[in-house]
C-alpha cells in the first residue's frame, strides 16, 4: 500500500518533529517560506494532507486546484485567518485544529505582553542599546483589575496566573458563566462595556467569528479606563484598527499589544493603511503570531495534527474536525454510509 503524502509549511517544527511525521507513515515535503496562492496550489497538487504551520492563506482558488487533498490540519487553534473553511467543505476537505495544545504557551505569552506593555520593556531595551538611558515609568499589576474577554481554556489560565502570581482582580465577559473560575479566583462576570470601563488591563481570548469582527470598536474604546492596556493574542480582527489607532493617539489607551497583524506579514511602515506600525513599541507592540511557539506546544499540536490526519484519511472522522459538513461531498458519502 502506498504511503500518503503531506505538505508542511512554516518553520515552527524542529528536525526531530519533522522526522516524527515520516515515522507516522507520511511522505513529507517541507516548505519554510510563505507560499503565495499559485505556489501553494502547485505544492498541494500531489498531497493527501496539509499541516499548515506557516502564514499561507488557503483560499477557494487553492482548494479548487487540490483534487487529491483530503485534510488540512492547522498547527494551532485559531485557523479562521488562514483557511476558507466554507470552500474547504465544498471541496470535501476536512479542516482540523489542535484545541488546548497551546493553552499554556499562549497564556504565558499573553502575560509577557501585559508585562511588556505596562513597563515598556521592549521600548526601553531598544532605546538603551542606542545610548538613550531614559527610564519610563509604568505601573505594578498587584491590586489592578484584569478584564478577560473569553474565559475559555486560555483565558482562564491567564486569569489564574494574574490572580495567583500577581495579585490581580479579575472580571470577565463570556457567553456563559464560569462558576468554577468565579469560586476559585473571586472573578466576576460583567458585560463587555463594564469590562472595558473597569479594567486597567484588557486581554482578549475569545474565539474569532465573523460576528465578532471589530467588536472592539470606537464606542467600546470610548468607555475604556484612561491609561488602560489592551492585549490581543487571539485574533487581530477582533479590534477595529481605526478605533485602536485613535484610542492610542488620544491617549485613552496607554498601550496595545497584538500577536499577529491585520496584514500578514506586515507591510513597510509607510505602506501601513492602519498607521499602527509607525507608533513606538511603548504604544503599539507587535509580535509575529508567535504566542504558541514553544517546543512543548509544538509537540502537542503536531501530535494532535497527526492523530487527526490518520483518523480522517482512514475513517473520515476525528474529534478536532471544525467543518463536519465536508462529509456531504460525494467522495465521502459513499465511504461513510
Amino acid at each position: 500500500m502506498s504511503r500518503h503524502r503531506a505538505l508542511v509549511t512554516g518553520s515552527m517544527l524542529s528536525s526531530a518533529e519533522l522526522a516524527s511525521i515520516e515515522h507516522d507513515g507520511l511522505d513529507v515535503e517541507v516548505i519554510e517560506q510563505t507560499l503565495g496562492e499559485a505556489e501553494l496550489s502547485r505544492a498541494l497538487a500531489d498531497k493527501d494532507a496539509f499541516i499548515l504551520g506557516g502564514n499561507e492563506y488557503v483560499s477557494a482558488t487553492v482548494l479548487s486546484a487540490t483534487a487529491r487533498t483530503r485534510v488540512i490540519a492547522f498547527l494551532g487553534v485559531g485557523y479562521h485567518s488562514f483557511i476558507d473553511v466554507g470552500a474547504a467543505s465544498a471541496a470535501g476537505i476536512a479542516v482540523t485544529n489542535a484545541p488546548g495544545a497551546n493553552r499554556r504557551a499562549v497564556a504565558e505569552f499573553s502575560i509577557g505582553l501585559i508585562l511588556d506593555s505596562v513597563r515598556s520593556i521592549s521600548h526601553q531595551a531598544l532605546r538603551t542599546k542606542v545610548g538613550r538611558w531614559e527610564e519610563v515609568r509604568g505601573f505594578e499589576l498587584a491590586g489592578k483589575t484584569l478584564g478577560v474577554f473569553g474565559m475559555g481554556s486560555i483565558g482562564s489560565t491567564v486569569a489564574r496566573i494574574a490572580t495567583n502570581g500577581f495579585g490581580m482582580r479579575v472580571v470577565y465577559a463570556n457567553r456563559s458563566p464560569k462558576p468554577e473560575i468565579e469560586a476559585e479566583l473571586s472573578a466576576r462576570r460583567v458585560g463587555l462595556d463594564d469590562l472595558f470601563a473597569l479594567s486597567q488591563i484588557i486581554s482578549l481570548h475569545v474565539a474569532y467569528s465573523d460576528g465578532l469582527k471589530g467588536v472592539v470598536d470606537s464606542a467600546l474604546l470610548r468607555t475604556v479606563r484612561p491609561g488602560a492596556v489592551l492585549v490581543n493574542a487571539a485574533d487581530p480582527r477582533l479590534v477595529d484598527p481605526e478605533a485602536l489607532h485613535n484610542a492610542l493617539i488620544e491617549n485613552r489607551l496607554r498601550a496595545a499589544a497584538m500577536d499577529g497583524y491585520y496584514i500578514q506579514p506586515p507591510p513597510a511602515v509607510d505602506d501601513d493603511p492602519h498607521r499602527l506600525l509607525a507608533l513606538g513599541e511603548d504604544r503599539f507592540l507587535l509580535t509575529p503570531h508567535a504566542a504558541s511557539a514553544t517546543a512543548d506546544s509544538c509537540r502537542a499540536m503536531l501530535a494532535a495534527n497527526l492523530s487527526s490526519i490518520r483518523n480522517v484519511l482512514s475513517t473520515g472522522t476525528d474529534p478536532n474536525i471544525v467543518n463536519p459538513e465536508f462529509r456531504r461531498h460525494p467522495r465521502w458519502r459513499s465511504r461513510l454510509t
